[in-house]
């Protein structure tokens, strides 16, 4: 492994010491509008079912049940597992 530090010109810091982010980032990827602008491209792109076979076809009827509004408390209190 190389563990050689840059030297001179080559190394650039920051003087902010502030996040890039906003210190919400979670908070504001599952606003409503960024979850409904992430839906609407999942449903141009026709994607596949992902990993737990879930089609986009049968994700409505899943949110409806109640799932979504699980999932997205338990992001939001930091306890997701995947």
């Amino acid at each position: 492994m190389n563990t050689r530090m840059p030297t001179g010109n080559d190394v650039t810091q920051r003087i902010d010491e502030q996040p890039a982010f906003s210190a919400d980032l979670l908070g504001l990827a599952l606003q409503s509008a960024n979850i409904m602008a992430a839906w609407k491209r999942v449903r141009a792109n026709k994607e596949a079912a992902g990993i737990d076979g879930m089609s986009i076809d049968d994700f409505p009827a899943w949110a409806k049940e109640g799932n979504w509004k699980r999932i997205m408390t338990v992001l939001r209190s930091g306890q997701y597992q995947p």
